[in-house]
């Protein structure tokens, strides 16, 4: 019908605006998963003229619409 859905879209679980679960799944409901990701962190500014960072690892929750 060339619709698309919001089905495999990442929501806001805890907003009630336009990117909030509730209204971007349109009540389908959505599953929630726990990732481990790496980022940047703890950076500080190197006189002159570079930037030095960590990298963590962090745990991250997504929520992705049914």
């Amino acid at each position: 019908m060339g619709i698309f859905s919001t089905r495999g879209r990442f929501c806001n679980r805890t907003s009630y605006g336009i990117e909030g679960c509730r209204l971007l799944c349109c009540g389908r409901g959505y599953q929630t998963r726990v990732r481990n990701v790496e980022e940047k962190c703890n950076c500080k500014f190197v006189w002159c003229c570079s930037v030095k960072c960590d990298t963590c690892s962090m745990r991250k929750d997504e929520h992705i619409c049914n």
